[in-house]
């Protein structure tokens, strides 16, 4: 799996330093935003294979990343990682284009076979790598 990115966008540091190294002892390339504006900005300028994503953050929200990932028909799988546990709330992310809802506390095993899962499905699948 060596070379496939994955964007991490949280506002809690300590969750991004802890995603980072799980990442990497996996075998990822990982970069991290800690706002949806700056998620957006990269997203913009690199290519990622898939973007772990927090629902809240201040300004722009998890949500609103989705709504440009589609609006802007950008093609990057997302598995959305929050401590929202509300049914409504997931449906509305999994209906926006999220692959996969993982609440916080993290689920390890849960997270690494959903990323795992995803890449793989967007590498040899229908999807392809990040198209802008």
């Amino acid at each position: 799996m060596l070379g496939f990115k994955v964007l991490i966008v949280d506002d809690e540091k300590n969750v991004c330093e802890f995603l980072v190294e799980f990442l990497k002892f996996k075998g990822f390339e990982a970069d991290v935003a800690n706002t949806g504006e700056e998620a957006i900005k990269k997203i913009r300028e690199e290519k990622y294979d898939l973007v772990l994503l927090d629902l809240v953050m201040p300004g722009i929200n998890g949500i609103d990343v989705l709504k440009f990932l589609n609006d802007n028909k950008i093609n990057i799988p997302v598995i959305m990682v929050s401590g929202v546990r509300d049914e409504k709330v997931i449906k509305n992310t999994i209906e926006l284009g999220a692959k996969d809802y993982i609440p916080k506390p993290i689920d390890l095993e849960k997270l690494e076979n959903s990323i795992f899962f995803h890449v793989r499905k967007n590498q040899f699948g229908s999807g392809n790598r990040c198209q802008q």
